[in-house]
C-alpha cells in the first residue's frame, strides 16, 4: 500500500475531492464584478498615489 505523504503534517486520511474545472470568463457587468473593479481601482490608487500626483501635474 502507498504511504500517505501528508502523514508528516498530521493528515491521517486524505479526502479525495472532485476536480473543479476553471472558468475563463469573468463577467464584470454584475454587481459583484463592479465591486471587484471598484476595489481594485481603489487599491491601485492607494499604492501608486505619488505617481498619480506627479502625472497630474505634467
Amino acid at each position: 500500500m502507498k504511504e500517505n505523504p501528508l502523514a508528516k503534517y498530521g493528515v491521517t486520511k486524505p479526502v479525495h475531492r472532485p476536480r473543479i474545472k476553471p472558468v475563463k470568463k469573468l463577467d464584470l457587468d454584475t454587481p459583484e464584478g463592479k465591486l471587484i473593479v471598484l476595489s481594485e481601482a481603489k487599491r491601485i490608487m492607494q499604492i501608486h498615489e505619488s505617481t498619480f500626483k506627479r502625472l497630474a501635474y505634467l
